[in-house]
């Protein structure tokens, strides 16, 4: 057992409280969660409470809510963390003396061009073979083509996606070599306000 899987059982009463039982935090998360449930710094002994007593998740509930600022912070700084992570990750393959994993990126953005290309010849070649050749069939295959684009729209969003947060990437690297200060992501805007707001009560009080 570990904090991970507490955090499953408790998430759909304290969400906040589940997701960072499933992160970086959880063994300072699991350290409130146990104190609050009544039982020693330890999983088995959190999972023990909740399949015996039913009012524990309500007790986790109460916990969420009367350190919702606490916790949001500690949201705020592991996702934080988790981005620098991949961040580094990410330098260090720009950083790479291994060509391949320099060029990973570009190389995932022209075969996506790529297959999008010949998908897309590929599929005008099929009408236009079946309208010149079979005219009486032109509507079926059209049809059987049209059932087609939801999946495909499903897998070029995921594509495109990546495809989207790398270039993305990319042109904050080039701002970073550059010498320039690329703009805050939406979690350091979010940080930032919520800091700053902490702040305000604190000398209010």
């Amino acid at each position: 057992m570990n904090w991970s899987e507490i955090g499953k059982s408790v998430a759909k009463a304290a969400p906040l409280i589940g997701g960072l039982l499933g992160g970086p935090a959880g063994g300072a998360v699991g350290a409130m969660v146990a104190s609050a449930v009544g039982v020693d710094n330890d999983p088995s002994a959190v999972a023990n409470v909740l399949q015996a007593d039913p009012e524990a998740l309500l007790r986790i509930r109460e916990l969420e809510l009367k350190n919702t600022a606490e916790l949001q912070r500690m949201h705020i700084g592991a996702e934080t963390a988790r981005l620098a992570q991949i961040n580094q990750t990410i330098r260090a393959e720009e950083a790479s003396n291994d060509a391949y994993v320099r060029r990973w990126r570009p190389t995932y953005g022209y075969a996506a061009a790529f297959t999008w290309s010949a998908q897309m010849i590929g599929l005008m070649i099929i009408v236009g073979y079946v309208v010149v050749k079979s005219p009486t069939s032109a509507s079926a295959v059209i049809s059987a083509l049209a059932g087609l684009l939801g999946p495909l729209m499903v897998l070029w969003g995921v594509a495109l996606s990546i495809l989207g947060v790398s270039i993305s990437k990319r042109s904050q690297d080039k701002q970073v070599t550059a010498g320039q200060q690329p703009p805050p992501g939406l979690l350091s805007v979010i940080a930032q306000r919520f800091a700053g707001a902490t702040e305000q009560n604190n000398v209010r009080e």
